[in-house]
């Protein structure tokens, strides 16, 4: 029996499999990498989304890309445990594999702290662009702010020491004479404390969601925006219960396996909610698109239709064919054309938030006879 050091549990290597089960490593890899790509696909469209709309990346966005960044190395650490056999039963593994694996375990834990703080603090500094006329909302971003830092130094300092010498953490031999904290606790409260932050963090921009002059229907659909959310806390729940199930294990490099797993659906799933509210101009402006291109086709189908009888068809009377369910402007100018309103966007802030106002600019030329000037 060897002991796993930080972890408190007893490893038995007598045994040799002749079958050698990988379902769960197979699995830690397939949705490693399946979540990390729709992680980072998220970012892409929230950067497109935000340059669309501002020009430029705010410090939210660039927290965000270094989350992901640093996600990209968790998930390099998982598939260099492959050449360790990482995610196999303990009876499978070697004496050396052990202490590999171990050494990454130890790793992780350390890149996974620093991911969720960029995760987290990047979704509050969102938080400050809606916050310009609430106190409430940015006294509370920069509490959790100031508190998310402090959490993420002391718990950063905690598991990088959590057993003296270091080397003691992969050592399996007993070579070193190690003093260690009560990791299955530390564990629990990392956990539970960061629930608590999701939650608070879900709950900061309720009130101020709930106050925006907007339409019901805008608001439902800000909620849904902001709420999804709520995905990453379940994450975070049932990743709670696979540390339990962790800690009371008999062969923790194989129980471990969902850790891994639910922690990298916790981290994108997180990237992927903040990153929906930046996501939304790309949407808009493939609809805009859409509709301007059927008002250009109608504008042109009308221009070839007679007017009252006369096969004059080389201009549009001024608003011979204006909706006047349209709420759109018409005016004439200086050379008898008509300006007609059209979908160029004008994007205001409003208590922080981006509004869009459209207009749209239609001109087509009217015959002067000759001879006549216009008053």
């Amino acid at each position: 029996m060897v002991d796993m050091g930080s972890t408190n549990t007893m490893v038995d290597m007598g045994s040799t499999n002749t079958m050698i089960d990988r379902s769960r490593q197979t699995t830690m890899i397939a949705v490693s990498v399946i979540s990390t790509f729709f992680g980072g696909l998220s970012l892409v469209l929230r950067l497109i989304g935000r340059y669309i709309i501002t020009r430029k990346f705010g410090i939210d966005d660039w927290l965000m890309l270094a989350g992901m960044f640093v996600t990209f190395g968790y998930l390099f650490e998982i598939c260099y445990g492959l050449n360790w056999n990482i995610g196999l039963h303990g009876a499978d593994d070697s004496l050396d594999d052990m202490v590999h694996l171990l050494q990454i375990i130890y790793a992780v834990q350390l890149t996974y702290n620093t991911i969720i703080y960029l995760v987290k603090i990047s979704i509050v500094t969102f938080y400050l662009r809606l916050a310009t006329v609430d106190s409430g909302l940015r006294a509370g971003s920069w509490a959790t702010i100031t508190f998310l830092t402090l959490f993420y130094v002391s718990s950063q300092i905690t598991s990088t020491f959590q057993c003296l010498p270091i080397q003691s953490n992969w050592d399996l031999v007993g070579y070193y004479k190690k003093k260690c904290i009560n990791t299955e606790v530390y564990f629990y409260v990392l956990a539970v404390i960061n629930i608590i932050l999701d939650l608070v963090i879900l709950a900061l921009p309720i009130n101020t969601l709930k106050h925006i002059k907007r339409g019901t229907r805008d608001k439902i659909v800000l909620f849904i925006l902001f709420g999804v959310g709520g995905f990453s806390c379940i994450s975070s729940i049932v990743r709670l219960y696979t540390i339990k199930v962790f800690t009371d294990s008999k062969d923790p490099f194989w129980d471990g396996v969902p850790i891994n797993i639910w922690s990298m659906i916790e981290i994108n799933v997180a990237v992927i909610c903040a990153s929906v509210p930046a996501m939304k101009p790309l949407f808009t402006k493939s609809i805009r698109d859409r509709v301007a291109t059927q008002r250009t086709h109608r504008t042109y189908a009308h221009q070839m239709i007679p007017l009252s009888g006369d096969e004059r068809s080389s201009g549009l009377p001024s608003g011979r064919f204006q909706d006047r369910k349209d709420p759109t402007y018409s005016a004439h100018a200086a050379d008898g054309s008509i300006i007609g309103g059209s979908e160029e966007h004008i994007v205001q802030k409003l208590g922080g938030i981006e509004y869009e106002r459209e207009f749209m600019v239609e001109e087509s030329s009217s015959r002067v006879p000759q001879g006549k000037s216009e008053s």
